[in-house]
């Protein structure tokens, strides 16, 4: 009895009883022996579906990396983990647990001993090393998907061309009479191997591949953004202190914007009106109270690039506008939202407006969620008036070093019962003793600058130079637009 249960037992059990297949696959039962087969979904491969076709990175270190990546650092191609050659290493497809650890019939990448990257044996002088896998982290690649310069060192995983082709690998057969490949001698240096990601080993303008078109092998530009270069800067140590800050230069503050109107009485010379800020090629943010006299669009042109402001310079650019916006909400007796945008008019012979030079770059828009510290220090510039009893506004580019305020010290309370918004931020130099006048503070004319402050070794503009009580009084901030409330309305007007 005991053993015709045992045989009835052993007639139902069949390879497939136990969990074989991963990723989804279905197991189905071979039919004249032992054995299974399994049905793999798409994107996976490999006798039990271990392996995963699409992965194009690795996570972390690599532990659970199952890609099909198989060129090291060095170039050279990983050998097949159960070559008899490694039956003495530690780490082979022979071993027990080698399916657990991602090892088996193959060269893939993988990283069975928890080392810091995906690795492999290559074979070199006579012997097998191991060696790091030259595939890239998945977090690298998401923040560095994009080129700089022209791409020649771009090494991300975009792998699709500007009309939506998908590129072929640079090892692929069609191409081995191709110049660019990953047989190549120096393949490697030039980021080409067994993968299909766009490149650009011959310093062409921007990065590309290999596609197939009408059956035929040809190349196309791939679909990777330009890198952003916004907040980024020639900071210059500032030798002149003056009252309420220091002189500057224009790279030190590339985002600063002149906006001055043409003079109605004397044609061809313009009044300085404020400052602004340049954060996209066309768009220059400002105060909405700098526009309350509502000026004509043809009598407003924004100056970029100027340590001087009047001063003609050789790497200014000067921009008529084609429209300028003030925020709908803007109280004008309390200055609550006091945002405007201003649209500059491309040259006749180009789409773009301001083109990035070491004196004029854009600055970074902080993100949503940007919490910065009490007492953080920022920078405010622009050429506005030294002191407040000035009849002259600056004729240099002067920049100021100043702290956030806590909230707590941000309120009516602390700026003669002025009223202070949700829409408000402070700021001021907290710096005790000295003469007073020499505190840092935005004054007359400074209005429509930006308030910046370093974030990721980007400087992101935080504030707008709104209002305050005097310029440079101890122990009184000034006044901010606090930006972060105005990123949908800014992305909002930016697409009418």
């Amino acid at each position: 009895d005991l053993h015709n249960r045992f045989k009835r037992g052993a007639r139902s059990y069949t390879a497939c009883s136990e969990p074989r297949c991963f990723n989804g696959g279905i197991c189905k039962q071979a039919l004249y022996f032992f054995d299974f087969v399994c049905q793999c979904p798409r994107g996976f491969t490999g006798k039990q579906c271990e392996i995963d076709t699409n992965a194009e990175c690795y996570e972390d270190k690599g532990f659970t990396y199952r890609g099909m990546w198989s060129t090291s650092e060095s170039g050279a191609e990983c050998a097949n983990w159960r070559q008899s050659g490694l039956y003495s290493k530690q780490y082979n497809g022979q071993r027990p647990n080698a399916l657990k650890l991602g090892l088996g019939n193959h060269n893939y990448c993988r990283n069975p001993d928890k080392s810091s990257k995906p690795w492999c044996y290559i074979f070199k002088d006579g012997f097998y090393i191991g060696e790091y896998c030259s595939i890239p982290s998945c977090s690298k690649s998401l923040t560095n998907d994009c080129f700089t310069g022209n791409g020649t060192l771009y090494r991300g995983i975009q792998s699709r061309t500007e009309s939506g082709n998908s590129c072929l690998k640079w090892n692929s057969p069609r191409l081995i009479l191709k110049t660019y490949t990953a047989w190549k001698k120096n393949a490697h240096d030039l980021g080409l191997g067994s993968h299909n990601f766009c490149r650009n080993p011959d310093n062409d303008r921007k990065p590309w591949c290999y596609v197939l078109k009408d059956n035929l092998e040809t190349w196309e530009y791939c679909d990777v953004p330009k890198c952003s270069t916004c907040g980024l800067r020639q900071y210059k140590e500032s030798q002149f202190r003056i009252k309420g800050g220091f002189f500057a230069d224009i790279t030190s503050h590339p985002w600063q914007a002149a906006i001055t109107t043409l003079d109605r009485r004397s044609p061809g010379k313009t009044h300085f009106l404020c400052g602004g800020i340049l954060i996209d090629s066309c768009w220059v943010l400002s105060a909405a109270h700098c526009f309350q006299e509502r000026y004509k669009v043809h009598e407003i042109r924004v100056v970029l690039g100027s340590t001087y402001r009047e001063k003609k310079e050789e790497d200014e650019q000067v921009f008529e506008v084609e429209k300028y916006i003030i925020h709908e909400k803007f109280v004008s007796e309390t200055f609550d939202n006091d945002i405007a945008l201003l649209h500059l008019k491309p040259k006749a012979d180009s789409l773009q407006c301001a083109q990035e030079t070491k004196s004029v770059r854009t600055v970074c828009l902080p993100d949503a969620g940007l919490q910065l510290a009490d007492w953080t220090e920022c920078e405010l510039s622009g050429y506005g008036k030294h002191e407040e009893n000035s009849p002259f506004y600056s004729e240099r580019l002067k920049e100021g070093h100043v702290r956030l305020y806590p909230s707590s010290r941000c309120t009516s309370r602390h700026l003669f019962n002025k009223t202070v918004t949700e829409n408000m931020l402070c700021a001021g130099d907290t710096r005790s003793g000295g003469k007073e006048g020499n505190l840092h503070d935005a004054c007359q004319g400074d209005s429509g600058g930006p308030l910046v402050c370093m974030k990721d070794n980007r400087m992101h503009l935080i504030g707008i130079i709104s209002w305050g009580i005097g310029c440079g009084e101890k122990d009184v901030p000034g006044v901010y637009t606090k930006v972060i409330n105005y990123l949908k309305w800014i992305e909002d007007k930016r697409r009418l």
